[in-house]
């Protein structure tokens, strides 16, 4: 057990730090969900297990249903890694640190440029990468069905989302929808 202790306080910094700082700056931290709310908390819930399990795996070990293979580790950290790169990239440009969740309920202004000219869902898509690099490398039935429940919430999360936005942003939304995709 002290070998989870160190990544599962990264965890518990990365999960909570951000929050502080919110709302230390006043910022809004928790919006108009879209979905049924013990949906969308059992995919962060899922997710966020799923994460952890890479830790589990690196730390303890047996939690693979094959043989070890360094390809499947490394094309596992690859995906983490480009997921990191995407979520990074689409909080750096959405200006407020923002990881609010849900969708907010003040007046915001749409982003169409940075990572969001490749994707209209940038820090999505890149946990979604992060998921299916933990998939990879920690091939367990329950990591894969952790990651296929949270990947279907969120995808619905993101569905609700494009409605809120049509309805905020009118033909502005529009256009960006039709020439920017959901994902890549």
């Amino acid at each position: 057990m002290a070998k989870l202790s160190q990544p599962l306080s990264i965890f518990v910094i990365a999960a909570i730090g951000p929050r502080i700082i919110q709302k230390l700056k006043k910022v809004e931290t928790v919006g108009c969900i879209g979905i049924n709310k013990k949906l969308f908390f059992l995919g962060k819930v899922s997710l966020f297990a799923s994460f952890i399990l890479i830790h589990v795996q690196l730390r303890v070990g047996n939690l693979l249903l094959f043989s070890k293979n360094d390809d499947f580790f490394w094309i596992g950290i690859a995906l983490v890694g480009i997921g990191v790169m995407f979520f990074a990239l689409a909080i750096l440009k959405l200006g407020t640190f923002s990881l609010r969740v849900g969708l907010a309920q003040a007046n915001t202004a749409l982003r169409t440029t940075g990572i969001y000219r490749l994707s209209r869902n940038p820090m999505l898509f890149g946990l979604y990468l992060m998921a299916l690099g933990s998939a990879v490398y920690v091939q367990n039935p329950i990591n894969w069905m952790l990651v296929i429940i949270a990947l279907a919430i969120h995808h619905k999360i993101i569905l609700a989302e494009e409605v809120f936005m049509e309805n905020r942003f009118g033909e502005q939304w529009i256009e960006y929808r039709n020439n920017v995709r959901r994902y890549i």
